[in-house]
């Protein structure tokens, strides 16, 4: 099964946030030397004046200390908007040179606050590119770095900043989080080299991934210093780096230790034990052992681990589609098509399984369910067909990359067909962080700059932020678009291998209804192809038996056992019936 095989490598994304313009989302393949709170919902200033200074003709130290000080009473007092255009004043000014440094960290600080975080991202990349020796708040703002970082959804933009600084301090007691972000980079762009065809060097990359994560301690060493950051780390960062450490071993082909590694985060992530909760990553991480037993064919072990992943989870559908495979290995056809019942609802519309229906059919061809699987299959390319047609069509034109990425946006305009298109580019997870990354750009812009008053729209600061901004959001969209394409195009030739085996599929139930016919012409009578079922409906004491009568309740959704007739004997059997 492709998409249980292939995905264990993109949980990743799940862990941990979009660069400024010149950071790029990409993994450097060298060797490497929620939306923000709306204006709305932060105290409002009172005014938006710069105060009045008398400073007649004091000396430019004395006016610096005076102009820095007055504007961090302003910061202190949560006028928030007017102390962020004090301090990008006194940048303004040469002769106040000896309060730049300060005012910089800031004026950081301040947007911070305000929620322009990307925006923040690119003030304290300025005091950060001069290196712990080149401001006296580089370490401040390392922590500043963190704090908006993990308030954004893409975690991206933390990660490049923490492998571009890797080899310069950072502060005390940020050692566990730093170690973990660079194994995560490091695994991450040793994925990269290993699909570039450049196996030695992912070899390499993967060692350091490891040696990162051994760094990580399970019991945290000293506290964070007690900076002005807020602090806002979410989940167990010794869990989050045995996860990432599962990942390289299973990339390296070690199973066995990629298996002991994600069991030690199942434990971890107990909240029993009290540590960080992080059920996400627990769901995670019983849907990497579930794969890996899966790909071992060890069928009853994954099915195991596939039964812990929480209903509703944000991969419950991708686990439910996965054991399916597995329970369909094992000749447990009933909860293969219970679970295919529950993908394939009304609820679920719009999510991307074509591959349900090619093994729904399958299902009913070996059980000489014949008419069911001819009716399977003709759904299938009613469904899909247009849509490959579609992707066809959409690749096939000479479009630059930023259009491509328009295409994530024809929800809006389109019907169900856009729709599926756009849910499809989403299933990588490369397009979504990039798509979230430009719309948490977009918001900034609109909301974030374009929803304050007029005199802070209308700065000078608020201008140059715009300028910034845009320009991030081009770089983001050329590189979304250059992978929606790309997205889409390997989409293509995976449906259109769907389609021509669900051909294949009709060819074969057309010859095996031929042969029957032929068998009934030549005996005088029908002949009974499927085996006579006797079934109970008794379940156990824990569920509750109800027939499926063609609804559907949210509730019982991933509960369908189906009952099927077993198999092909010279009998026909009575119609199936669906249960829960």
């Amino acid at each position: 099964m492709a998409r249980a095989t292939s995905k264990i490598l993109l949980a990743v994304a799940a862990l941990a946030a979009a660069p400024a313009a010149e950071a790029q989302l990409g993994i450097d393949l060298t060797a490497p030397d929620k939306k923000p709170a709306p204006p709305a919902a932060q105290k409002r200033d009172e005014s938006l004046s710069l105060p009045a200074l008398e400073l007649g003709k004091t000396a430019p130290a004395a006016e610096a200390k005076a102009r820095l000080d007055a504007a961090k009473r302003l910061l202190d007092e949560k006028a928030t908007e007017t102390a962020a255009l004090a301090f990008d004043q006194i940048l303004r000014e040469p002769a106040l040179a000896v309060a730049h440094d300060e005012a910089r960290y800031q004026l950081g600080k301040a947007l911070a606050r305000m929620g322009l975080l990307h925006s923040a991202l690119a003030t304290f990349d300025e005091i950060l590119a001069k290196g712990p020796g080149g401001s006296r708040f580089y370490g401040s703002s390392m922590e500043w770095l963190f704090y908006a970082g993990n308030k954004l959804k893409n975690e991206q933009p933390l990660l490049s900043r923490v492998a571009k600084h890797a080899r310069d301090s950072f502060p005390p007691g940020f050692e566990d989080r730093f170690h973990f972000l660079l194994a995560k980079y490091e695994f991450e762009r040793g994925r990269a080299l290993a699909d570039a065809g450049r196996a030695d060097e992912a070899r390499g990359a993967w060692g350091e991934a490891r040696r990162l994560v051994s760094l990580v301690r399970e019991q945290a060493g000293a506290a964070a210093p007690k900076g002005d950051a807020p602090s806002n780390e979410q989940g167990d960062v010794y869990a989050k780096a045995r996860f990432v450490d599962g990942l390289v071993l299973y990339a390296s082909g070690d199973d066995v230790g990629a298996s002991e590694a994600f069991k030690q985060v199942v434990r971890l992530t107990n909240p029993k034990r009290g540590r960080a909760s992080d059920p996400q990553l627990r769901e995670l991480a019983f849907l990497q052992l579930a794969r890996i037993h899966y790909q071992n064919r060890q069928n009853r072990y994954a099915i195991f681990y596939y039964g812990k992943m929480p209903w509703g989870g944000e991969s419950w559908l991708e686990g439910l589609w996965e054991a399916s495979y597995a329970h369909y290995r094992i000749g447990d056809y009933e909860k293969t098509l219970g679970n295919l019942l529950t993908l394939q609802s009304p609820y679920f519309k719009d999510e991307y399984f074509p591959e349900s229906y090619v093994l729904k059919s399958i299902v009913y061809y070996e059980n000489c369910r014949y008419p069911e699987a001819r009716r399977v299959l003709e759904t299938f390319a009613g469904l899909y067909q247009p849509v490959y047609d579609e992707l066809v069509k959409t690749t096939a034109a000479q479009r630059p990359p930023a259009a491509y990425y328009d295409l994530l946006d024809t929800d809006a305009r389109g019907g169900a067909l856009p729709r599926r298109i756009m849910k499809l580019a989403f299933t990588d997870q490369n397009v979504r962080q990039l798509a979230q990354s430009v719309a948490e750009v977009e918001d900034e812009m609109d909301r974030g700059i374009g929803g304050r008053r007029s005199e802070f729209r209308q700065s000078a600061l608020a201008k140059r932020l715009g300028d910034q901004l845009r320009a991030e959001k081009v770089t983001l969209v050329e590189e979304a678009g250059a992978r929606t394409r790309a997205k889409l195009e390997w989409e293509r030739d995976q449906l259109r291998s769907l389609l021509a085996q669900a051909l294949r599929i009709k060819i074969e139930v057309s010859r095996k209804e031929r042969e029957a016919l032929e068998g009934s012409l030549a005996r005088g009578s029908q002949v009974e192809v499927v085996k006579d079922l006797k079934y109970s409906s008794a379940v156990s004491d824990e569920h509750l038996y109800w027939p499926y009568e063609g609804e559907f309740w949210r509730d019982e959704l991933g509960t369908y056992s189906y009952t099927l007739t077993r198999g092909c004997k010279d009998r026909l059997s009575r119609p199936g019936t669906a249960s829960k």
